[in-house]
């Protein structure tokens, strides 16, 4: 009995541990840049284009738990301040569409062009973040980060579709957040299948010794 109990609780932790459980919010500084010449909304490989400018005091927070992120600055960018808020997070891997009107995001791929939509693709080893971006008296700017998720949980922004509305159409937004532990590990679903399956098959022969 012991060793199904024991069996059945490390699979437990193990799921949890792997499916993205967080610890709350998670505060941290990073880094906002800007860069152009990528065009639409196309999936820009940072760096798509030349850099337009760089904000090294950004600061911000993750909550996996809630799947909620914002970041900021005081630090004044093409002359007024900016904010980024209502941040969403996609952990799943798979292909998406960002609704630039209603900020809404969900399943789907589509063409590169400015069209409403930014659609963006999250692999192996990576999480989105989905964000309305604010800038002077121009609020709403829909943002889209793909991050790899670094071995100690920071963020680095890998693809950056770029801007469809707003007063940047065509930039692109990356935000680096740098403290450690903003995103748990989150393997490879083969690597998941793994795991389940032999923690599974422990139970199993627990229980046929039991009988």
């Amino acid at each position: 009995m012991k060793k199904v109990l024991l069996t059945a609780a490390c699979l437990l932790l193990a799921t949890n541990a792997y499916a993205g459980i967080g610890d709350g919010q998670v505060n941290s500084g990073g880094v906002f840049t800007m860069y152009s010449g990528a065009g639409n909304d196309t999936a820009g490989i940072v760096p798509g284009g030349g850099i337009v400018g760089v904000d090294p005091t950004m600061t911000g927070f993750v909550n996996q738990d809630a799947g909620t992120w914002g970041v900021a600055s005081t630090a004044v960018f093409f002359g007024f301040n900016w904010t980024a808020t209502n941040g969403t997070l996609i952990t799943a891997p798979g292909s998406y569409g960002l609704n630039t009107v209603t900020g809404v995001v969900s399943a789907g791929t589509g063409p590169v062009a400015s069209d409403g939509t930014m659609y963006f693709t999250v692999g192996a080893g990576q999480v989105a973040g989905a964000i309305d971006f604010a800038w002077n008296t121009t609020s709403g700017i829909r943002v889209v980060d793909v991050w790899n998720v670094n071995i100690d949980g920071s963020l680095t922004a890998a693809v950056v579709p770029a801007m469809e509305n707003g007063a940047f159409p065509g930039f692109n937004a990356a935000f680096n957040l740098t403290a450690p532990n903003l995103i748990s590990a989150v393997p490879e679903p083969a690597s998941m299948l793994l795991i389940g399956s032999g923690l599974a098959g422990l139970l199993g022969l627990s229980r046929r010794k039991r009988s």
